[in-house]
C-alpha cells in the first residue's frame, strides 16, 4: 500500500517536472531563480496529488498533514523570492504580472483551505461534514486553477503553448478522474517522508538540468 501512495506522488511530481522540461530542457535562471521556481512546481504537484479524492475514514489524517506541508512549500517558494530579489517585490504593485497577482492569490486560497479544514476551526463554518467536503473542493478546484494560470503565464519554463495543454491534461487526471480514483483498492495518499524525498530528488534534478548542462 505504501509503494502504490508513494507511486502515485512520484507520478504527479514527475509530471509536473518532466512538463517543464518538454520545451528548452537546458533554458536556466540561474541557481537562486530556478530553485526558487522548482519549489513552485513541487507546491503545485503536491496540490494536485492533494485533490485526488481519498476514502472518508481512511486516509485523511494523512491529506491533512500533507496539505500543510504542501502551504509550506508554497510559503517557501513565495518568500524565497522575495527575500532574496528585490524586483519581485515591484511586481506585486499595482499595475504588476497578472501571474504574480494569480499566485499571491493562490497562496492566499491555499492557505484558507489548509486553515479551515482544521477541527475544530471547521465546525465553526460548516455543521456538517457533507455541507464541509463540497466546499473545501470547490475552493480547492479555484486554488488550482489560479496556481495553474500562474505557472503558465509565467512562460519561462514553459513557452510552448502545448506545453500548457499537456499541464492541462495532467491537472484534468488528477482534478476530475474522481470515479476513476475512488475504485481503487488503496487510497492514494502519501506520507510527507514521501513527498519531501522524492520533492527534494526532483529539485536536484532540475538545478542539475537546468544550471549543470554546459
Amino acid at each position: 500500500m505504501t509503494g502504490f501512495r508513494g507511486a502515485v506522488l512520484a507520478g504527479v511530481i514527475a509530471a509536473v517536472f518532466a512538463t517543464s522540461f518538454l520545451a528548452e530542457p537546458f533554458r536556466g535562471g540561474g541557481w537562486f531563480w530556478d530553485l526558487g521556481n522548482a519549489l513552485g512546481l513541487l507546491a503545485f504537484a503536491g496540490l494536485l496529488f492533494q485533490m485526488i479524492p481519498v476514502p472518508r475514514k481512511r486516509s485523511v489524517r494523512r491529506h491533512e498533514v500533507l496539505g500543510y506541508w504542501v502551504l509550506g512549500t508554497a510559503i517557501l517558494h513565495a518568500f524565497w523570492f522575495l527575500a532574496g530579489d528585490g524586483t519581485v517585490r515591484f511586481y506585486l504593485l499595482p499595475g504588476g504580472p497578472a501571474h504574480m497577482w494569480l499566485g499571491l492569490a493562490g497562496l492566499i486560497a491555499l492557505a484558507v483551505l489548509s486553515v479551515l479544514a482544521r477541527m475544530p476551526d471547521r465546525l465553526r463554518v460548516h455543521r456538517h461534514y457533507r455541507q464541509f467536503r463540497k466546499a473545501h473542493r470547490i475552493l480547492g478546484f479555484v486554488t488550482v486553477g489560479m496556481a495553474a494560470l500562474h505557472v503558465v503565464l509565467s512562460g519561462f519554463y514553459l513557452p510552448a503553448w502545448w506545453q500548457a495543454g499537456v499541464l492541462a491534461g495532467v491537472l484534468v487526471a488528477c482534478v476530475s478522474g474522481r470515479r476513476y480514483w475512488a475504485r481503487l483498492a488503496h487510497a492514494p495518499a502519501a506520507s510527507v517522508s514521501g513527498y519531501l524525498i522524492i520533492g527534494a530528488m526532483a529539485c536536484v534534478l532540475f538545478l542539475l538540468i537546468r544550471d549543470g548542462t554546459p
